[in-house]
Order: C-alpha cells, then structure tokens, then sequence
C-alpha cells in the first residue's frame, strides 16, 4: 500500500509540473556549427608545423511567455570544443566551462509597460550597439527601459560590468585585507547610458551616449564617455552604413604622486554595397585607434568586435579562436587576434550568386597599424580570399573558403627576425533554427 501511495503521489508530483509548465507558451531558437581548419605557418616564421583541427558550438535560446507582454529569456553554450579534446585550456574567447558541459550564460526577464518594456537580468551588453563593427558577444547585467514612439526608439540603461564589494555571496564576508580592494567601498565597473533611433522606410539612425565608470582597477580609475551615431540606409540597389565610436574622459592616478591624464580615442567604420542582379561589389574601412608615446590615452577602449569578423586570417573571430594568434611565436614579437585593435583596415569584395542557393565570393584586404612601437613597422599585411556557401536546406548552409596572407614587417615586432606568409583552408556547416 506504501508503494501504492508513493507511486500515486509522484503521478501527482508530475502532473502538477506539466500543467504549470503547459500554462507558458515555450520558443526555441539556436545555431550550431562545425569548423574545420587547416593553417600553414600560422605562427608566421619560416619552419612552423601547420595546424589542422575541428571546432564546433552549440547555442540554444529560450524564450518562455509567461503571460501576455511578460518573457523570460534564456540563453546557453554546449559543447564548446575542438573534436578529439575533453577540455580547452584557453581561457579567453569565453570558453568558461562550454567545452564540458552546459553553460547558460544569458537570463532575463522583459515585461511591458506604457511606451515600452524593461529587460532586467543578464543579456547582450549595450556597447554591441548601430552596425556590426565594434559588436562583441559580451553578456552584462542590466536594467534597461526601452521606449516607442512611432519611428522612434528611446532607452535608458544600467550595466554593472563587475562587482569588487564581496568576496562571495555565500559568506557576506567583506574582502580580506590582503585583497587589493580591501578598505574600499566602491570597486565596481558600470555603465550608464541612454540611445535614440528613428526608422524610415529603408533605414536607420541612432545616437548613444554612454558613461564609463570604471574603479575595478588599484592604480587608476577611467571615467569617460563614449559617444555613437550610426546610420543604415539603401538606395534602390545600393546599402550605405557608417558608425563613429568617440571616446572622452580621464584616467585619474589612485597612486602617490600620480598624475591624471586624458583619454581620448576613436573607432569608425564604413561600408558600402551595390547589387548588380546577381551579381554584388562592396568596399569598407575600419578604424580603431591605438597607443602612441604621449601623455593621453588614445587606445580605443574597445575593439572592432568579435561579430564583425573581417576576413578569413586577419581578424577573423572563430578562425583566431581555435586556431590561436596569428604569429607571436619564438621568431615572432607580434601579434594579432580575433578582435581588431589598433589597426587601419580597408577591404574590397565582389560575388555572384550563378543560383539562389550558391555565393561565390572574393575579397582583398590591407592592413597597417595605427600606431606602432619604436623600430617597428607599420604594415601589418595583405590577404586575399575566396569563398563559396552552398545552402543545402533554407537551415543549413556548407561553406568552402581559402585565405593567404602576405605577413607585413608589423609582426616582426621591433626586431629583424625573418617572418614568411600564411595560408588557411576552411570548411564549415551552419545550422540556425
């Protein structure tokens, strides 16, 4: 009889789960892909072996309605690896914990309200903002109020990047005296911020301007604003997007004697892209400042964002993720990796698509540093690719690709070491659902 009632009672148990659970409506979305490389002398020198791997990821998004006009969001990363590995030593490229198991690296919950709704939780970070350049696939928590009004779109929004109060949640224990904040009462990196847009028939524009208070660091504390207007528009069969990233404040010394010293850099980027049946032309430049040897700071406090993803070599997201940074090897004393930084880039491209299902694609690249050190060249290279991606379903698409790379003297850093040219050969299958 005992059995009969624990039997009858877990019946219940789940019963009562499914109706709770029947009572939201659930949206799955996601992308899966696998990447196969193959990179000769990928570290830049003359003998270097060459690298041949897989990488791939899983990302699910969730999406639970709760009631009408209130969401909650999740999202998570699975099985984020090279083929044949158990677990990735890299800790950069947010590898976390995705390589063994899963790892929900977004929650949030929406919920509307007159004009607009509130996103309050963990989710993309506001400085992924206008076009893709300058976007990263950074999670922040947040609270954000977002407004509209016809064709236009207002916000208001905190991040809260890091929290230096507590050593942990589960002790309440403030931090040690050996801990470097120790004594202080604000440590903390945040953004505050607000944005505008208006759409029209066609296109976009927008104005950001956020504020940067940044004490999670001993020596100093950065405060500065960063100011961004983006535009995207199309003329019949022509598309023209632009993005300007100024930066503007003080780095204030916490050292005896310091002193403060300006901040003052920027980012920029612009594109253009004709179709011509099916055929397409397209240029762009991008810009992101960097360091030179005076007093203010004029490094971009960014990057030109993981998203953006150039080329195949330079700068290439994924490619410089498993693959590792392109050169800086024993021969080598420079580098670059998947986020553009300090750098000029401008790049022309064509492709046709003979069918609906096939684009062939070529593209040219040069790239030159912005700043460099003393006795170092400036010429970071030019690359040239060429890709094919065939859709097999609406869903699927399989993608053919080879680079070569003609390595400037910039990667000999600021000595005479020999470096030699690369080649990337790359196949991939993506799947979005």
């Amino acid at each position: 009889m005992k059995r009969f009632w624990v039997a009858l009672l877990a019946v219940a148990m789940v019963a009562g789960f499914a109706l709770s659970a029947s009572a939201a409506d659930v949206k799955f979305s996601g992308t899966y892909y696998v990447r196969g490389l193959h990179a000769d002398n990928w570290g830049l020198s003359n003998d270097e072996a060459s690298r041949s791997l897989y990488g791939q990821r899983l990302r699910l998004s969730t999406e639970f309605k709760i009631a009408e006009g209130l969401t909650l969001n999740t999202r998570f990363d699975a099985l984020e690896r090279r083929w044949g590995t158990t677990k990735e030593l890299v800790g950069s490229y947010g590898y976390g914990n995705d390589d063994e198991n899963i790892s929900f690296d977004r929650v949030w919950v929406s919920f509307a309200v007159p004009f607009g709704r509130f996103d309050v939780g963990r989710t993309m970070t506001n400085t992924s903002w206008g076009t893709i350049f300058g976007d990263n696939d950074t999670d922040t928590d947040m609270i954000r109020y977002v407004g509209n009004f016809g064709p236009w779109e207002a916000a208001a929004f905190t991040e809260k990047v890091k929290d230096n109060s507590y050593v942990a949640a589960k002790t309440g224990t403030a931090w040690a005296p050996s801990v470097p904040w120790a004594g202080k009462t604000d440590g903390d990196y945040d953004n505050y911020g607000v944005y505008g847009k208006y759409k029209w028939n066609g296109g976009v524009a927008g104005l950001q301007v956020m504020y940067t208070n940044d004490a999670s660091t001993t020596t100093y504390k950065d405060r500065y604003y960063t100011v961004s207007p983006y535009v995207q528009t199309t003329f019949g069969p022509v598309f023209v997007e632009a993005e300007v990233n100024y930066q503007y404040g003080e780095r204030e010394s916490d050292v005896a004697g310091g002193t403060d010293v300006d901040i003052n850099a920027w980012s920029a980027y612009v594109h253009g892209k004709g179709n011509i049946g099916p055929a397409y032309v397209g240029a762009f430049y991008a810009f992101v400042s960097g360091e030179d040897a005076g007093g203010d700071i004029e490094a971009y406090q960014g990057d030109g964002g993981g998203t953006f993803d150039p080329a195949l070599i330079l700068w290439g997201e994924k490619n410089n993720k498993w693959l590792g940074n392109l050169g800086g090897n024993s021969l080598t004393d420079a580098q670059t990796d998947g986020y553009m930084k300090n750098a000029h880039l401008f790049q022309v491209y064509a492709g046709y698509k003979p069918m609906p299902k096939l684009d062939v694609k070529a593209a040219v690249s040069y790239a030159m540093a912005d700043e460099e050190a003393a006795g170092q060249d400036d010429e970071i290279g030019i690359e040239a690719d060429l890709t094919a991606a065939y859709k097999i379903y609406d869903n699927l698409t399989y993608t053919v690709g080879f680079g070569y790379l003609w390595a400037g003297d910039f990667y000999k850093g600021t000595t005479a070491k020999a470096i030699d040219d690369t080649y990337l050969l790359m196949h991939r299958l993506d799947l979005s659902f």
